[in-house]
Formats: structure tokens, C-alpha cells, sequence
């Protein structure tokens, strides 16, 4: 009987001891699914280039400040019919492209004139904030196989911006539903 105490208070123990150290310890658990089916990139949505408009520093001369911003079409053709929404998947090209504070594009200009706490961020449709790593929304596919995804970029103030150019560049991959 008494190895029988002595084994419980030793599990009890145990657990005690185990749920304090797994206190300061979680788990991650990642699900997704590859398919077989895709959509095709048009011509035009293969190397978009989006030209912002020319401003004046004044507009964005504060931290959070956002001005400029344009919208982008990405067209997809030649969807099977098993799909029927699509949406663009944006990330940074490389492990440099990315402000992890804010989610943005940096200013990946490198000449002399480069332009001074200003980074591009990305909308999704409905204009709202587009994190480097996130799924924009999703568009249906027509009858027909295609598809137009509506997206934005504009400029974003990290503090008051100096004059010159910005440059910068995002990666993005054909998401499914």
C-alpha cells in the first residue's frame, strides 16, 4: 500500500512538474494543400511594373503618413473549372525586402538619390493594409477560365521622407480557394 501512495504522489509529481514546464512552451501546427490545378498568368501580369505618382515630401512628412496610391491589376487566364476563386499570395523577394514592423516594402533603391523613411505598401481591394506574407483577397473565376485581382501600392512614411527615388519589389503567387 505504501509503494502504492509513494507511485501516486510520483505521477502526481510528475504532472505537477511537466504542466510548469510547458507553461512557457506552445506549438505551432501548419496545414495547407498543393493541387494539381492552376491558372495561368496573362502576358501582361508577368513583370507588372506600377509607377506611383511624383509627390512632394510635404505630403508625407510624418511617420504613418500614406499618400500615392495606384491601383494594379494581376489577370489570370485558363482556370479549370474545379477552381473558382483565386487570389495573389505577395512576399518579399529574398530576406531583405521586408520591413517586419510594418509589413512594407523598403526602398530598395541603391543610387545616391535614393529617397529618405519611405516604403511602399501594399492594399488589398478593399484598400485596406496588405502585409508582406499575406493572402490578398480572393476573386471568382469567370465562366470563361479568367480573372482580374485588383490590388494597390503607395507610399508610406517611417518619419518626415527626404526627396528622391523609390524603388521596390514584391514576389506573388497564385493562391486557390
Amino acid at each position: 500500500m505504501r509503494n502504492f501512495k509513494l507511485a501516486i504522489c510520483a505521477l502526481a509529481m510528475s504532472a505537477v512538474s511537466t504542466a510548469a514546464f510547458a507553461e512557457g512552451q506552445g506549438q505551432v501546427r501548419f496545414e495547407g494543400e498543393l493541387i494539381n490545378e492552376t491558372c495561368k498568368l496573362a502576358d501582361d501580369s508577368k513583370d507588372i511594373l506600377v509607377t506611383l505618382p511624383k509627390l512632394s515630401t510635404k505630403t508625407l512628412d510624418a511617420e504613418g503618413k500614406e499618400a500615392g496610391s495606384k491601383g494594379f491589376d494581376i489577370n489570370v487566364i485558363d482556370c479549370p473549372s474545379s477552381i473558382t476563386k483565386v487570389a495573389a499570395h505577395f512576399e518579399a523577394i529574398g530576406s531583405s525586402g521586408v520591413n517586419s514592423a510594418t509589413g512594407n516594402l523598403k526602398n530598395a533603391y541603391t543610387a545616391a538619390d535614393k529617397a529618405g523613411n519611405v516604403e511602399v505598401r501594399l492594399y488589398d481591394a478593399d484598400e485596406s493594409h496588405l502585409k508582406l506574407g499575406d493572402t490578398g483577397q480572393s476573386f471568382t473565376v469567370k465562366s470563361d477560365g479568367t480573372s482580374t485581382l485588383r490590388y494597390y501600392g503607395g507610399y508610406y512614411a517611417t518619419a518626415a521622407t527626404t526627396a528622391g527615388k523609390v524603388e521596390a519589389k514584391a514576389l506573388f503567387t497564385l493562391a486557390y480557394e
